[in-house]
């Protein structure tokens, strides 16, 4: 199930990763209204941390004439005479002014105060009529306006609104853009309506530019439109247009980008400036700060000559007002209530150092469908085959890798990527491998448990489970250690109990011995009867197998020498053990038939195990190992003696087996010195010098600090070689003809 399961996640997670791609291709509002508002989000967080404490200076110096409370209170509320306006733009360019940008257009006349009077008056005759009449062309504030503005450089404001008719008059548009009208892109807005300035003060200005702010659909303002449509010529915003005029270009080039199909823009050209938009003629406003991060200075200041020149000597002015209830007040990504006028003083400042602009390619798209489709195939791949934690690493290491360089294309490219799709399908890919692994390691944990809970202790099966060597469990080959316990006439000794009692018997001495090899990294291959099988090395790797195996052989002695005590208070017989232990080369894995399986080992080394447990009670010893066994241990600090050289049933090569006694650090001296005569004798033996061995075989005999058989055994075997073997040929290797 589980490689069912694995095999179907990867095409499901390509299935994810294009359901994300194709998110850029749904025409459903609400959808794109939500990816524009989550992407807003990053994009505005990202602009936020990046923003420096210390304000951006450059040569240029912008400042912002604001019509605000104070100038209000002061000269009166707004709107004002074009008298005072004049008054203020002549102040303005007396000072050194190098251009004045008015986030305001006046799209009616001013009434002439003497008309008023006319009007009002009509009882007036003659002479006197005329002489009320020569007076109006000095209250015309229009014209007065309209000369001051014809001696100074100065861009008017309009405003495109195509829910209102077109009022007041637009100048010859300065934007070159030779493409047909069948071949331009639709994607730039486009408008049929404006309010514009009366035609005597447009006339008399050196620029108009329009100056509407262009939200995105969660009403934040975060890019401006350079240009827009109208009637088929593109007119420059108050920012663009005052960029122009500031670094004194005849007109700006529309540059674009033509297709078989259409035809779209990709940058404006004014002077030595080039500026790259979208497809819409758009920008990413480069905002300095919050608001006011520009100079303010209030207008009535500057009426009333408060201003030193010297501030306003070489500035580019932007006239406008941060007065709530003139509602100019504009939702940004660096703050809400910002005013509208600092927003045209932010674009300005970006057109004329473009460094600082923040790009939009026009490859973005397919630069997004790349990365989707590179980070989906990759993780598909990554995350198809892991579990739960390692699926959070890869995830978690992806999301640091996309934000890093998002956030380097940022900060040192002024590169703008979307991020917010990136972050969905890692998120998506992350919650659905997330469940598979869960499912799989859920489902892996089960197996396991099912397969070893009665084999291992329950922190080793967590061991297994946490080393993620799976549950397949293939069956290997590896050098292993195996056990084997058999209680000694266990036939005759059951026939002594009662069922229960022998049930008893058997549960306390099998709890405690499993007990005992649990403690030790064994693994507990199976019961039969009274004989316990056990293994070490699989399925967990133990280094120190050898050493293991042969510490639990020596407990489980001392447990039998424990349970006789305990028995005889029951009038229960004693038990002794007989222990075969053999390391070697063997083969493990979960071996059985379609029908039932068991996790086992098999192999010579396997087999001679069995094989010598069963001669520990020819040798009257308890604990019988291999010579491979006892080349590990006796490095490790465990007595052992040497028991017999030779051959099994069913092998023709002999082998050396050997009796452990204990820790070297709790055997007496005594017993150390009757091993080292052992030693001694034995060598004597397989020499073929039987009369020195017979001495000693004697003297250890007599002295009975160890199991005594062995000697009795030996001593026969020489009474019999003494007469009938001749020395020469004689290699000491002893042949077990029975199992």
């Amino acid at each position: 199930m589980i490689a069912s399961l694995r095999s179907k996640s990867f095409i499901i997670g390509l299935a994810i990763t294009f359901l994300v791609i194709g998110l850029n291709y749904i025409s459903v509002d609400n959808v794109q209204k939500l990816l524009q508002r989550v992407e807003g989000i990053l994009y505005d967080a990202r602009l936020l941390a990046t923003l420096s404490d210390d304000v951006r200076e450059f040569d240029e110096q912008v400042i912002i004439v604001d019509i605000d409370e104070k100038s209000m209170r002061e000269q009166g509320r707004y709107p004002w005479s074009r008298g005072k306006i004049s008054d203020l733009v002549t102040k303005l360019m007396d000072a050194g002014v190098v251009v004045a940008a008015f986030d305001i257009f006046f799209s009616e006349p001013e009434r002439n105060p003497i008309e008023v009077v006319l009007n009002n008056n009509k009882q007036l005759k003659g002479q006197s009529r005329e002489q009320i009449e020569r007076l109006a062309d000095s209250v015309d504030f229009d014209k007065k306006l309209a000369q001051t503005l014809s001696q100074s450089e100065v861009v008017l404001g309009f405003l495109f609104d195509d829910g209102a008719k077109t009022i007041g008059q637009l100048p010859s548009s300065v934007i070159d853009w030779p493409v047909s009208n069948e071949e331009k892109s639709s994607e730039i807005g486009t408008f049929q309506h404006v309010l514009g300035n009366i035609a005597t003060l447009q006339s008399a200005a050196m620029g108009a530019g329009f100056i509407n702010s262009v939200p995105e659909s969660d009403g934040f303002i975060r890019k401006a439109s350079l240009v827009l449509n109208y009637q088929g010529q593109l007119y420059p915003s108050l920012a663009l247009e005052a960029a122009r005029i500031y670094t004194l270009a005849e007109s700006i080039q529309a540059k674009s980008k033509t297709t078989e199909e259409t035809t779209w823009l990709q940058g404006l050209s004014f002077g030595r400036h080039f500026i790259p938009t979208n497809e819409r003629g758009q920008i990413f406003i480069p905002y300095k700060g919050r608001k006011h991060s520009f100079r303010y200075i209030s207008a009535t200041d500057i009426l009333n000559d408060r201003v030193d020149n010297d501030i306003l000597d070489g500035a580019v002015v932007f006239i406008g007002t941060s007065a709530v209830g003139l509602a100019d007040l504009r939702t940004t990504s660096v703050g809400v209530q910002y005013p509208g006028v600092e927003v045209h003083a932010n674009v300005f400042e970006g057109l004329i150092h473009p460094e600082i602009l923040p790009v939009e390619l026009d490859t973005t798209l397919a630069i997004t469908f790349t990365l989707l489709l590179l980070t989906g195939f990759t993780l598909s791949i990554l995350m198809a085959k892991q579990g739960p934690i390692k699926i959070l690493v890869i995830s978690l290491l992806t999301f640091i890798l996309h934000i890093s360089v998002n956030w380097y294309c940022w900060w040192a490219l002024k590169i703008s990527l979307p991020l917010f799709q990136i972050l969905l399908l890692i998120t998506l890919l992350t919650t659905y491998y997330g469940a598979i692994g869960f499912v799989s390691e859920s489902s892996n944990r089960k197996k396991i448990k099912s397969m070893f809970d009665q084999y291992v202790p329950p922190a080793y099966i967590e061991k297994m489970i946490q080393s993620a060597k799976g549950v397949e469990l293939k069956t290997e080959r590896k050098e292993m250690s195996v056990l084997f316990a058999d209680i000694r006439n266990f036939t005759t000794l059951s026939e002594q109990f009662t069922p229960e009692e022998l049930s008893d018997f058997l549960n306390e001495y099998l709890t405690e011995a499993t007990a005992i090899i649990f403690d030790n990294k064994g693994t507990i291959d199976k019961y039969v009867g009274d004989m316990i099988m056990a293994l070490w090395n699989a399925p967990l790797d133990d280094e120190n197998h050898e050493v293991n195996a042969v510490i639990s052989a020596l407990k489980l002695i001392k447990l039998t020498d424990k349970l006789s005590i305990q028995f005889a208070e029951k009038n229960w017989p004693e038990i002794r053990l007989g222990i075969g232990i053999s390391s070697g080369d063997m083969v493990v894995g979960d071996m059985g038939s379609t029908y039932r399986k068991a996790y086992t080992v098999l192999g010579d080394a396997v087999n001679l195990g069995a094989r010598i447990e069963s001669l520990t009670k020819y040798y009257g010893v308890d604990i019988l190992v291999s010579s491979h066994t006892y080349l590990a241990v006796v490095e490790q600090g465990i007595a052992c003696r040497k028991i017999d050289r030779i051959k099994v049933k069913g092998k023709l090569t002999a082998v050396e087996i050997y009796q452990p006694i204990g820790l070297e650090s709790e055997v007496n001296e005594e017993i150390k010195a009757d091993i080292i005569q052992h030693e001694k004798a034995f060598d004597y033996y397989l020499a073929g010098r039987w009369d020195e061995a017979k001495i000693i075989f004697i003297q250890l005999k007599q002295r009975a600090n160890l199991s005594t058989a062995i000697y009795s055994i030996y001593l026969e075997r020489i009474e019999n070689l003494v007469n009938k073997v001749d020395a020469k040929h004689w290699d000491g290797i002893h042949t077990h003809e029975t199992k």
